[in-house]
């Protein structure tokens, strides 16, 4: 029985790796051979079934490699959203932002807020749930142990960490609704275009604040206008430009 189910085991990962390998080959070999045309088809073609880190960051390569920094940075900050600590993501988003024609900065935060949203980013809003569930159950298990058995030391040891383990299965919770929000909120974007006038207000007639250029990242403050979208650039500076001309990430 026991090697039967070895059997099975080994049968179930084999056709995962080899499902993996069957989607992810072609474009790889494709990228490889330098055919990026094909290479961007295969992988925008998994777009609808897979969001992951991976995917966008092979795709942010392929614009790369195709010359279109801007999709490229898009992809790399998708990437980036979902794997913030990956270095690879962040050193080719590095490369690409410095063949941009605006030089600004990048955009910094509070260091705790850095911190905790890289602690979010550890696991995936499931996977943070999973987490919680299981917390919760092992809880559950050993609080009955507290209450039915007459070790003093083990129901001690029993009754602390199930405490533990609810304060588990609280922040689990916490970061599972926190992760999701947080890949759900579009609060950024890339310019898309060769060059925007950043209005002072949302009209076409308002004055030029500045001028930003495609690849430029924004941090969008304000979109509840129709066509237009609030913006605020790494250097502080803020103003407002059509809806049309950026991507959000």
């Amino acid at each position: 029985m026991n090697r039967l189910l070895y059997i099975l085991l080994a049968l179930c990962c084999t056709i995962n790796v080899h499902s993996a390998v069957s989607v992810w080959q072609p474009a790889d070999e494709a990228y490889h051979s330098t055919d990026y045309q094909k290479a961007l088809t295969l992988y925008k073609s998994q777009l609808s079934k897979n969001t992951s880190a991976e995917l966008y960051y092979n795709l942010g390569n392929t614009y790369y490699r195709m010359g279109s920094i801007a999709k490229a940075l898009l992809y790399y900050e998708k990437a980036a959203k979902i794997s913030p600590m990956d270095n690879d993501i962040q050193h080719n988003i590095e490369i690409a932002r410095a063949k941009t024609p605006d030089r600004l900065p990048a955009e910094t935060e509070i260091l705790f807020k850095q911190w905790y949203r890289n602690t979010l980013s550890l696991m995936s809003p499931n996977g943070w749930a999973y987490t919680a569930l299981t917390s919760l159950i092992v809880a559950l298990i050993l609080f009955l142990a507290y209450l039915f058995l007459n070790n003093i030391s083990i129901r001690r040891i029993s009754f602390y960490t199930s405490v533990t383990l609810l304060v588990v299965f609280v922040i689990g919770n916490l970061f599972a609704w926190q992760r999701q929000q947080y890949l759900a909120t579009q609060d950024t974007a890339i310019i898309m275009i060769p060059v925007t006038a950043v209005k002072t207000s949302p009209t076409s007639k308002a004055t030029d604040a500045c001028i930003i250029h495609e690849g430029t990242k924004v941090r969008i403050t304000d979109h509840d206008m129709k066509d237009w979208i609030g913006i605020r650039l790494p250097d502080g500076k803020e103003g407002w430009i059509p809806l049309n001309t950026v991507e959000k990430i």
